[in-house]
């Protein structure tokens, strides 16, 4: 998960739930830019983001410095968490990126790399039968501020 989207899930007041139902895990670029710097300027999402990564509910992974991933990178002009967002997935041991950044969301489709955004991530809860549809309707009501119309209103009509 990027930073992005992790700051999206945690403003919209849906993090515990995303939490305990799919295993999230970071790399250490994401944690310094959400929590450590969230935490400078004084944001509250950053403390609550710091408390589930003492608990294990979100992990920080490490990411493998490997020279292939470095230049794709380099090449792609992916800095911080979106690069170490890269670079974690490409070790093989993930489903999917989140992201709500449409930037790199495309750059990440275009490599053949499956992807979910946070209002993704709820229709996959509802899908599991972990929300209801009314839930979900709430859960998309509550995101709906954080991103665009196209994607509220594409998951709306998935949800029925």
């Amino acid at each position: 998960m990027d930073t992005d989207a992790l700051i999206k899930i945690a403003k919209s007041s849906l993090k515990e739930l995303i939490v305990s139902n799919i295993s999230i895990h970071i790399p250490n670029a994401v944690k310094e830019e959400s929590v450590d710097e969230g935490k400078a300027k004084g944001y509250p999402d950053a403390l609550l983001l710091e408390k589930n990564l003492q608990v294990g509910k979100i992990s920080v992974d490490k990411t493998k410095r490997r020279i292939s991933d470095e230049s794709i990178t380099r090449d792609l002009q992916l800095i911080g968490g979106e690069a170490d967002s890269l670079k974690l997935f490409r070790q093989g041991e993930y489903d999917s990126i989140v992201s709500d950044d449409q930037k790199f969301l495309a750059l990440v489709d275009s490599l053949g790399i499956p992807f979910l955004t946070p209002a993704a991530l709820l229709l996959h809860l509802y899908r599991q039968g972990i929300l209801s549809k009314e839930e979900a309707h709430k859960c998309m009501d509550k995101l709906r501020p954080l991103i665009s119309n196209e994607e509220y209103f594409t998951t709306m009509d998935v949800l029925g």
